[in-house]
């Protein structure tokens, strides 16, 4: 099969649209109080945001919304559950329903936790061991979503005690986390094994369960999909996501994460294919793992893009990353209200005051209120911005579907996505 790439041409038009602005931003955390890693999510009451207070002693931390202003961070564990690991930790929430995974080395081994509430993160639950107990392996890196019935589905990986043979696993509960059925290969049906620290991340789809993650074949470091379509049983259906291979000898520690957008499935994920490390996205088939198109976002020759993040609803969509275009890292938006053909180029959402590193971004959407967190390395904060529509005109882009068809690569070297609008598809050749 040769590969076929077909161009859309792109016009830009003025339209009258919806302008996003920004509140200013809120230190949720600083100092003593710790600042690794925060995640977002929405409660009944509004935003919460999770992170790791990595001094002594280490815990987990939240600050949750109360109608008029932030809490004070507060602990979510004690500090005997030894919380580890860059990677963590994650989060999910359903109404005042809320799960956290994240690894934890108060065992053995390596092992993933979970807390949860249920009264919006008011009080936590003790901790509840989700991987095995199997003292020839040991887990890192959680993920976790909520199915249709409020119960938790984790996704982490297990290792043998010296980091070999590294398995992405699948694990769910029937009873609200209280306890857990047994971990799944969810990666058996690729070819040779997952890059051994990138996160995978789950996408639910009613009984339809879907892992994203990154693969090893040999050092091609390609970013794949595998389905379930009995709950988690198994996973015996599976996709490459990427046009052109990414061969690196070390691992790039970011993984794919997607969303379900109608009959589709759109992912966000990082990519050094074309020589340049950027953030693309996928449209991909729920049903067969078919993908239409994969488009740059925001590419920018010679710089990192990494760590990236989504949420949408309906035709509005938000994507967020770090990257060093300005050579100190930084975090962007791009975001659609008229669908992914419509994606503007990234804009800057942090405090532009302070200079200096500012990463690891997450992001929610609801009710029209984008809701964004990110660390600021120089404040040693946790930075939490909220950003909404107005009603100024703006600059949008419309696509020409004027197709010119090549079967080679348009910059004469096999590895290359060219800039945004350039939608690369596979097709058969007759």
């Amino acid at each position: 099969m040769k590969k076929i790439i077909s161009i859309i041409m792109c016009f830009p038009f003025i339209l009258f649209g919806q302008q996003l602005n920004f509140e200013n931003s809120i230190s949720i955390s600083s100092g003593a109080d710790g600042f690794g890693r925060p995640r977002i999510d929405l409660t009944n009451d509004g935003p919460i945001i999770i992170w790791r207070k990595d001094s002594t002693p280490k815990v987990l931390r939240a600050s949750k919304w109360n109608g008029s202003s932030f809490s004070q961070p507060y602990d979510i564990c004690t500090s005997d559950v030894l919380p580890s690991s860059w990677d963590g930790p994650e989060m999910a929430t359903k109404g005042d329903t809320i799960y956290v995974v994240f690894t934890s080395t108060a065992t053995t081994q390596s092992s993933i936790m979970l807390l949860k509430s249920f009264d919006g993160g008011t009080s936590f639950s003790d901790t509840i061991r989700v991987s095995e107990n199997n003292p020839s392996h040991k887990f890192r890196m959680g993920n976790i979503k909520i199915d249709n019935n409020g119960n938790p589905i984790v996704s982490y990986m297990q290792y043998l005690l010296n980091w070999s043979e590294p398995k992405q696993i699948v694990n769910r509960s029937t009873d609200y986390g209280n306890s857990f059925l047994g971990g799944v290969n969810a990666s058996q049906s690729a070819p040779g094994e997952p890059c051994d620290c990138c996160k995978a991340s789950l996408v639910l789809d009613n009984d339809d369960i879907y892992l994203l993650f990154r693969n090893n074949n040999s050092n091609e470091r390609n970013s794949y999909i595998s389905k379930s379509t009995d709950g988690g049983l198994t996973f015996n259906l599976v996709s490459d996501l990427d046009d052109y291979d990414w061969i690196v000898n070390g691992c790039p520690a970011t993984g794919p994460l997607g969303m379900v957008n109608s009959d589709s499935l759109l992912i966000v994920r990082r990519s050094g294919a074309t020589g340049n490390d950027e953030i693309v996205i996928n449209n991909i088939s729920k049903l067969d793992l078919n993908y239409s198109y994969t488009r740059n976002i925001d590419p920018v020759l010679g710089k990192i893009q990494d760590y990236p993040d989504l949420t949408l609803n309906g035709d509005t969509i938000f994507i967020a990353w770090q990257d060093n275009r300005n050579n100190i890292p930084d975090c962007f938006l791009s975001y659609s209200t008229n669908g992914v053909e419509n994606l503007s180029l990234g804009i800057k959402f942090t405090d532009s005051l302070i200079t200096g590193p500012k990463l690891n971004p997450d992001l929610v959407f609801k009710n029209g209120l984008i809701h964004l967190v990110y660390n600021n390395n120089v404040a040693n904060s946790i930075e939490y911005i909220k950003g909404f529509f107005g009603q100024l005109s703006n600059v949008q882009e419309t696509s020409i579907n004027n197709s010119l068809n090549f079967d080679f690569d348009i910059l004469g070297r096999k590895n290359n996505i060219p800039f945004n609008k350039l939608i690369i598809k596979k097709r058969p050749t007759n």
